[in-house]
């Protein structure tokens, strides 16, 4: 790795921080909602007088920022039609964004598809298709889900072709993506392809990821720990988990540190069913949802308090949590990068337990027992059941559509393997 890349990879947990949906401090907010308000009034002050040009993307703009989604796509639908324009990749862009903002998932889908047919494949188009596919995921219509593998069949070419032949790195209209997330893309891809039974398909795609990675303009990368760290998620899919219970101590709202050992899965198979002899004849037999769901947090991940709540609130709501053991865990060096905490992070700790469920178990683990787990992004979720095996496993960004995700994945409880045999 250069000195350059090294700086890079030094900041990435930065970076990511301050690219999270919910980055923003207090005063950023603040800030924000007074731009928005001016936005909207500015662009209802607008809204009879006529506009030609590059003044119709400037309208578009405005009126999207103010959050006033139908006048934004008038003037971008006037503008991406025009025989000439400064910028039509930006223009068709932010039209997606007008229709996500009205609700309208399948517009905003034919526009990625107008921009793949149009333009060469670049980071402004693959950061819109995550965002088309992201409002997507957020919606519980069988239309709009539709939309996200049509999407992703066509988003894996152009991710493998920068991989494998452009050392993983796409720039445009001032956006970039580097080749960590271009990876944990296609493996999202590949993750939905194994799910709805196509493994073969999904396995084809993996192995030309594990070569790109493999590569030297990948591999002596800052985005190659990154990259590895998704396979290395990816693999543990259906595996059994390499912890067995965690150790740590857990952190109540009332103050207390209480030594705990929290075991994620039950071994013995008596844990997994209830029987009751009915009759001298009849026995019925009642399989337990005696899954585990870890939801892995830190201070480094802005969307940490709000994940966690929004996904538990979702599960109680949809009455999922009554047999499903749900926990929250970090470590010290999950949040400092060390084992040993300043003053300063169990304070900021303390303030974040504040903020989480009451009655959800917290724990602080050594950073050990989360390793095997390569989780590099916070918040982040494992799923287990009752025998250890990991039913899901990935970091959560903390958008509508990612905390939706992983409610529905939580929801499926159906396991595409055979249970092994019950003990006599």
């Amino acid at each position: 790795m250069s000195p350059t890349d090294a700086w890079i990879y030094s900041m990435q947990s930065f970076n990511n921080a301050r690219s999270a949906p919910d980055d923003l401090t207090e005063a950023d907010k603040w800030a924000l909602a007074i731009g928005i308000a001016r936005a909207k009034e500015q662009c209802d002050l607008r809204d009879k007088a006529q506009f030609e040009g590059e003044d119709l993307l400037a309208m578009g703009k405005l009126c999207i920022f103010g959050q006033e989604y139908e006048p934004a796509r008038g003037y971008l639908i006037r503008y991406v039609t025009l025989p000439q324009t400064k910028a039509p990749e930006v223009g068709r862009l932010l039209l997606a964004r007008a229709f996500i903002g009205l609700g309208s998932i399948a517009p905003a889908e034919s526009q990625m598809e107008s921009l793949l047919s149009l333009f060469p494949y670049d980071a402004s188009i693959h950061l819109g298709i995550d965002m088309v596919i992201d409002a997507a995921a957020a919606s519980d219509s069988a239309d709009d889900l539709a939309v996200i593998p049509r999407l992703e069949d066509q988003q894996i070419p152009p991710i493998l072709d920068a991989l494998l032949n452009h050392g993983g790195l796409l720039s445009g209209n001032g956006d970039s993506v580097d080749a960590a997330m271009l990876v944990r893309d296609a493996l999202r891809c590949a993750d939905a392809l194994r799910r709805n039974g196509e493994p073969d398909d999904a396995a084809k795609i993996v192995d030309q990821l594990r070569a790109a990675v493999a590569a030297p303009a990948i591999a002596s990368s800052a985005s190659y720990a990154a990259a590895q760290n998704a396979l290395a998620r990816y693999d543990l899919f259906h595996h059994p988990s390499p912890v067995r219970e965690l150790h740590g101590a857990e952190w109540t709202t009332a103050g207390a540190n209480i030594s705990r050992a929290v075991p994620l899965y039950d071994t013995n198979p008596a844990a997994h069913r209830i029987v009751t002899r009915i009759s001298a004849k009849t026995t019925s037999i009642r399989t337990l949802d005696d899954r585990t769901l870890v939801l892995v947090f830190s201070l480094a991940g802005p969307a940490s308090a709000g994940v966690i709540h929004s996904v538990v609130d979702r599960l109680a709501r949809d009455r999922i949590t009554p047999g499903l053991k749900v926990i929250a865990v970090t470590s010290f060096t999950a949040n400092a990068g060390s084992e040993v905490p300043t003053p300063q992070l169990l304070v900021a700790l303390r303030s974040l337990r504040a903020e989480l469920p009451a009655k959800l178990t917290t724990l602080v683990v050594p950073d050990s027992e989360l390793k095997p787990f390569a989780i590099d992004l916070w918040p982040a979720g494992i799923l287990l059941d009752g025998h250890g095996r990991i039913l899901w496993l990935n970091t959560i960004t903390g958008s509508d559509g990612s905390i939706r995700q992983t409610v529905r994945d939580v929801e499926t409880p159906v396991l595409p393997f055979d249970l092994p045999p019950e003990s006599n």
